[in-house]
This record gives C-alpha cells, sequence and structure tokens, in this order.
C-alpha cells in the first residue's frame, strides 16, 4: 500500500444503505401522509431524505485509523520558509524594485534590532550604527540605489552582524 492510498469502510455496505434510506423515506412520507398531505406531495419531500439517508450510511467511518508511512522526506515549517525565503532572494537578485520594497525593509529592521539587542544603538539615523556595522552592510539596507549582493557576500555580511 502506498502512502497516498487510502482504505476507507464505509458505515453500511450498499444494500444495507438502500435499505436504511428505504426507511427514512418511507418514515418520511408516512409522517407527512398522517399529517395531512397530499401523497404524492409527502413521496416527493420524502426523495431528499431518502437520498441523504444513502449518502450518510455511504460515508466513511470517521473512527477508521489510516496507516500510512512516514513521509519519504523531512519537511518542516523551517525549510518552506527557508524555500520561500531562496524563491524571494533569486526574484530580488535580478528585480531592483522586489529587492527595495521587500527584501531591504526587512534587513532593515533585522540590523536596527541586532543593533538595538547588542549596542543599544536605536535605529540607524544614529551616527554610533555607521561606525559599528560594516560600510557594505550598512550601505545595503540605507542606500536606495542599493542591489542585492551575491548570496556568498550576502552571507558573510549576515553572519558578521
Amino acid at each position: 500500500m502506498s502512502g497516498s492510498e487510502r482504505v476507507t469502510t464505509p458505515l453500511l455496505g450498499a444494500g444495507g444503505a438502500v435499505a436504511a434510506g428505504l426507511v427514512v423515506g418511507g418514515g418520511t412520507a408516512f409522517a407527512l401522509v398522517r399529517a395531512g398531505a397530499p401523497p404524492l406531495w409527502a413521496v416527493v419531500v420524502a426523495l431528499p431524505a431518502l437520498a441523504l439517508a444513502v449518502l450518510v450510511a455511504r460515508l466513511p467511518r470517521a473512527t477508521d485509523v489510516v496507516w500510512a508511512p512516514p513521509p519519504a522526506h523531512f519537511s518542516t515549517a523551517g525549510s518552506v520558509q527557508a524555500s520561500t525565503l531562496a524563491s524571494r532572494l533569486a526574484e530580488a537578485a535580478v528585480d531592483q524594485d522586489r529587492f527595495a520594497v521587500r527584501i531591504q525593509p526587512r534587513l532593515r529592521r533585522l540590523v536596527e534590532a541586532r543593533l538595538r539587542q547588542r549596542h543599544g544603538v536605536p535605529d540607524l539615523a544614529d551616527p554610533r550604527a555607521a561606525a559599528l556595522l560594516d560600510p557594505a552592510l550598512h550601505r545595503l539596507v540605507t542606500d536606495p540605489a542599493a542591489t542585492l549582493p551575491d548570496h556568498r557576500t550576502l552571507t558573510r555580511l549576515l553572519e558578521n552582524l
């Protein structure tokens, strides 16, 4: 059995489902006739109840245990986020607007958070920020004309942060 194959057991077999539907439909029609409805209308109204009863009887049981092998590859939310980040960085490398709108503000917030955490510098406008940061990193997060560097340079800049 493969991981995507799922074996389910309905509540009732086909014959049992039809029998249950007939009981529900017949009971509904009988109740409507006893309440004063014309027999033809009672049958017409009972048909949807019959169909619903058959459908419900054929649904798989909610308590069925589905045995599936573990996934072939390990995946976590972190790997999904890393994949998303990699694709956004790839887009930003070829599109300056994407870098300026999506990546640079996030890098700026990251750098400012690190400056506040480690050095008590409130933001990049503080003159101490330029002295504490690598000049290339400072330019990357403050210059509106900055472009995304290659991945090795970006990795080095962020590791030194």
